[in-house]
């Protein structure tokens, strides 16, 4: 069957968070149906799949009835277990589903160890990186290459700025965290952008304009992105292109996000590449005649992905769950539009809220980015604070 000719197909989605959440909305609207497996009963993407299923994913007869009803699926996140990737493999080398982007895609990028070296060994740019086990006797071997100013990054379970420390004069080996991990020079003073690009099976491609990001200094998480980002058009245009080629190295199928460095210099360093939609990548929401969810379920079914026009500067605002917010967030999913203000806000609909705990986001546009900055900041304020009436 021809990749564009697709009858009665399911898409099934691993993991429920609010990624998968807006994949369901995106293929639904196509036309297909989609079923979600997630690790808990209250995942957000479950209020809106068309067939629900909570499993442990090392038993794969709990795995199975999952399986048997999806003909091709993907993911929400690259954390998925070992296990169950395994099964993932038996399933599509025996051809009875597709699973896109493939099992060793999600195998190489979720390990940041793994991740880093490819890297290195495609020759495509990123920060010079030493791999631990755990904590180290001594730090000569670390400084004496990446200097007294480090990253320490967990190789896998890391996400939302969690597995992350800075440490921005270390002294001593307790500074880092005794477990697996990959080490890397802290540079500050350097932006950090995002590159959004779907590749279908074809080898077509599709990239988004680079977006910035700017993040909250103690929760080491985004805080706020736009669109275009703040670099020139020379360099977004070198971005793009490093970009294309690295997820054109990786035969890559679906959305991918290439996260950067850009140096004082303005030279360009892959940060970290997630094989999914992203955070990031919530303002083709609003700002974009395609969103990032529908380019990827496109993508991954095999249709044509449609050519993007980036339609008004953008900006995005995440949603971080303090203790001020409780009784803030509505339990379901909400998308509230206020067209007043140029602003769309984005409740995902999670039950429990922890401190950093993205429980949300809003898209802001306007003929200018500071003008969007401005109003997205303007309605988070408003949405997070008790004393306001919610909006919903």
């Amino acid at each position: 069957m021809p990749e564009c000719i697709l009858v009665s197909k399911v898409l099934g989605i691993i993991g429920g968070g609010q990624l998968a959440l807006y994949l369901c909305e995106a293929a639904q609207d196509l036309g297909f149906e989609v079923a979600v497996l997630a690790d808990s009963a209250e995942a957000p993407a479950l209020r809106r799949a068309d067939r629900s299923f909570t499993a442990n994913t090392d038993n794969r007869a709990e795995l199975a009835p999952f399986l048997a009803c999806c003909d091709i699926i993907t993911f929400d996140k690259e954390a998925v277990a070992d296990d169950l990737l395994t099964l993932l493999l038996e399933e599509s080398q025996s051809k009875r589903l597709a699973v896109r982007p493939g099992v060793t895609t999600i195998r190489l990028l979720k390990d940041k160890a793994l991740q880093k070296t490819w890297l290195c060994e495609q020759g495509l740019p990123t920060l010079p990186f030493r791999v631990i086990a755990g904590r180290p006797h001594s730090l000569r071997s670390l400084t004496e290459v990446l200097g007294h100013s480090l990253v320490q990054k967990r190789r896998s379970g890391g996400y939302d700025g969690r597995g992350v420390q800075i440490l921005k004069a270390v002294e001593s080996p307790e500074s880092l965290w005794d477990v697996p991990s990959i080490v890397e020079p802290y540079l500050p003073g350097c932006q950090e952008i995002s590159i959004i690009t779907a590749r279908a099976h074809s080898g077509e491609m599709q990239t988004y304009p680079p977006v910035s990001m700017d993040f909250d200094a103690q929760l080491n998480a985004v805080r706020t992105v736009f669109m275009p980002a703040d670099i020139s058009p020379l360099l977004g245009a070198t971005a793009i292109a490093v970009a294309e080629r690295a997820v054109t190295l990786l035969q890559g199928i679906g959305v991918f996000a290439i996260e950067m460095f850009v140096t004082p210099k303005g030279e360009l360093l892959i940060n970290e590449i997630s094989p999914r939609v992203h955070n990031s990548g919530h303002l083709t929401q609003d700002a974009c005649n395609v969103s990032q969810f529908e380019q990827h379920v496109r993508a991954v079914l095999g249709l044509p992905l449609t050519a993007i026009i980036h339609e008004s500067p953008a900006a995005m605002c995440n949603i971080l769950y303090t203790q001020d917010m409780q009784g803030c967030c509505p339990v379901m999913p909400v998308t509230q539009r206020l067209a007043n203000v140029g602003a769309t806000v984005y409740w995902y609909g999670k039950t429990v809220g922890a401190t950093g705990r993205k429980m949300g986001h809003i898209n802001a546009v306007a003929p200018a980015v500071t003008a969007a900055v401005a109003t997205a900041q303007r309605v988070l304020a408003h949405v997070t604070s008790p004393h306001s009436e919610h909006i919903v």
